[in-house]
């Protein structure tokens, strides 16, 4: 409400020096023996040029006032935005019913093929694989062994690195989102094809499991800008 502060300041000098230049004529005209009739008219004149600042004031106040109203309601309606964005881009905690998406890698002996080992194991692209089946059957959030999973999030490296920290199995993905949708989607045969494929085949354990309530953390990680424009 400061920008209120000054119009209403200037009011209230306003007023004051009214009040002060009716108290301080009387004397001023006696000591001159001026006619007072004529100080009551000079005196009415100034009051009523008073009165007709303090109206002129008191209007930009009210107009301060209405900007400063719709100032608020643009601010309000910028931070509902700014709110439904961070929600959008995993800023927030999340919580609800969802689905967790286990992937593990398999034991094969040590004596089995190199290629069959590779293939039982669980690789970043398999995650990514799930990120967006997950994302195309319409999850509302995703995270994976606690770490939150949005647009800036990066899944690398034959040591699975996300968000910066190394992991290691069983990952768990934990998907925000409505439960039976997310089941029937993510356990269509043409889903995640290939990482059900080297499950029957090499023992890559994939589980789906429905979750009553599903929390996911707000990311943490650094959000790179490439590019920005004024609006």
């Amino acid at each position: 409400m400061s920008i209120l502060f000054l119009p209403t300041l200037l009011l209230g000098l306003l007023v004051g020096i009214q009040w002060q230049t009716q108290a301080e004529r009387s004397p001023i005209a006696s000591r001159y023996s001026a006619d007072l009739a004529d100080a009551a008219n000079v005196m009415q004149r100034e009051q009523d040029g008073l009165k007709a600042e303090v109206a002129s004031l008191r209007t930009q106040l009210d107009g301060v006032q209405e900007q400063a109203a719709t100032l608020d309601g643009r601010a309000a309606a910028l931070k509902r935005q700014i709110d439904e964005m961070r929600v959008d881009s995993g800023l927030t905690p999340q919580r609800g019913e969802g689905v967790l998406v286990t992937l593990d890698d398999g034991r094969l002996p040590a004596n089995a093929p190199r290629r069959s080992i590779e293939l039982a194991i669980v690789h970043s692209q398999d995650i990514t694989d799930v990120f967006n089946a997950a994302w195309k059957a319409g999850a509302r959030g995703i995270a994976v062994n606690g770490e939150r999973i949005t647009a800036a999030t990066a899944c690398v490296g034959a040591t699975i690195q996300i968000n910066g920290r190394l992991m290691s199995p069983p990952f768990v993905v934990s998907v925000l989102g409505p439960a039976e949708h997310l089941l029937r989607a993510l356990g269509d045969q043409n889903e995640l094809r290939e990482i059900k494929r080297r499950s029957d085949l090499y023992g890559l354990k994939l589980s789906l499991e429905r979750a009553p309530e599903v929390t996911l953390p707000a990311y943490t990680g650094a959000i790179p800008v490439r590019h920005a424009s004024p609006r």
